[in-house]
C-alpha cells in the first residue's frame, strides 16, 4: 500500500512550489489557466465532456473539455499540472475521489491533491473566510459558495477539501452543506433569473479578475459602474448588482471612490481553443 500521508505532503510541497514559481502568494486565490501559460504550459479547451482532462507529456498541452462547469475545468487543469510537475507520463483521466482506497493510482491521488492545494491552499481558504467574516463551520451555503467563486473552484469540491484535506468541518457538516445545492443557493440569491453559472463577486473579493462566459451573470456590490459593453446589467437586488456576460472581451467594474476595482473577462459559451486566447474580443458574437 501506498504511504498515502506522504505523498498528501508531496502533493502540498509541489503545490506550494508551482505557486512561488508563478510568483502567487500562498494566500491568495489563482487563476490556474493563466498560472499554467505563465509556466509555459500551454492549455486547450477541447469539445466535449465526455472524460475529465489530458496531459500531453513532452508537448506540455493539457486538454480541458469545454462543456464542463467552470469551476470543474479549473480543477481538471490543476490536477493535470500535477502530472506536469511531477513528470508523469501522459495521461487521460477521470478523476479520483478525495480520499483513496486500496485500488487508488498513486499517481492519480497524488495529482488530484496537488490541484485541490494549487487552487484552496489553507492560507488562501482561510484568508477568503476571514474577509467575510466567516469560518467554515458556522457559514451559511451563500458564504460558503462566495469563497469557492472567489477561488475559481466548484462548491461540493471546496466542501470535500475542507473535509478530507484541510479536515477543517466533521463528515456531518460536509454533508449538510452539500444538501443545499449550488441551484438553490442561486435561486435564494438571484431568484428565477435563468442563468447557468452565478459568480458571487462581493466586497470581499479583493485579488483577481472575474471570469464569465457570455450568458453566464456575476452578482457584484450595490452601486458597481460598469465600463464596457462586455457585461450589462440585468437588475440591481438587495444583495447587490446582477449582471451578465454579453460578448468576448474585457470590461470593468468599479466603486466610485476607488473602494473596489475589477476586470471582468468574459469568453464566448463554451469557448474551444488556447486559454490564453479565452477573452478577446469575437466579431461574431453581438
Amino acid at each position: 500500500m501506498s504511504d498515502w500521508k506522504a505523498l498528501a505532503r508531496l502533493a502540498l510541497r509541489g503545490a506550494l512550489e508551482t505557486r512561488r514559481r508563478g510568483q502567487v502568494p500562498k494566500d491568495a486565490p489563482v487563476c490556474v489557466f493563466d498560472l499554467a501559460e505563465r509556466l509555459g504550459l500551454e492549455v486547450r479547451f477541447c469539445f466535449g465532456n465526455s472524460f475529465e482532462g489530458m496531459y500531453a507529456k513532452g508537448s506540455d498541452v493539457i486538454l480541458v473539455p469545454s462543456l464542463r462547469p467552470p469551476g470543474r475545468q479549473a480543477f481538471t487543469a490543476g490536477h493535470e499540472m500535477g502530472h506536469w510537475h511531477f513528470g508523469h507520463g501522459s495521461r487521460i483521466d477521470a478523476l479520483p475521489e478525495f480520499t483513496p482506497d486500496e485500488q487508488s493510482d498513486p499517481d492519480e491521488w497524488v495529482a488530484n491533491l496537488f490541484g485541490a492545494y494549487l487552487l484552496m491552499p489553507s492560507w488562501a481558504v482561510d484568508a477568503s473566510f476571514k474577509r467575510r467574516g466567516s469560518n467554515p463551520v458556522t457559514c451559511n451555503p451563500a458564504e460558503l459558495y462566495a469563497v469557492a467563486c472567489e477561488l475559481g473552484v466548484g462548491y461540493e469540491t471546496l466542501i470535500q477539501h475542507l473535509r478530507w484535506s484541510l479536515r477543517l468541518i466533521t463528515p456531518a457538516r460536509a454533508s449538510d452543506l452539500i444538501h443545499t445545492t449550488p441551484k438553490a443557493i442561486r435561486e435564494g440569491i438571484i431568484g428565477n433569473v435563468a442563468s447557468k453559472h452565478l459568480v458571487l463577486a462581493d466586497a470581499a473579493w479583493v485579488t483577481g479578475n472575474i471570469d464569465l462566459q457570455v450568458g453566464h451573470t456575476a452578482l457584484l456590490p450595490a452601486g458597481v459602474v460598469l465600463e464596457g459593453a462586455e457585461v450589462s446589467v440585468l437588475a440591481d437586488l438587495p444583495a447587490g448588482r446582477l449582471v451578465q456576460g454579453q460578448r468576448p472581451g474585457i470590461a470593468r467594474a468599479f466603486l466610485e471612490g476607488g473602494a473596489w476595482a475589477k476586470f471582468l473577462r468574459v469568453s464566448r459559451a463554451d469557448f474551444e481553443g488556447r486559454s490564453l486566447y479565452r477573452h478577446l474580443g469575437d466579431p461574431d458574437v453581438d
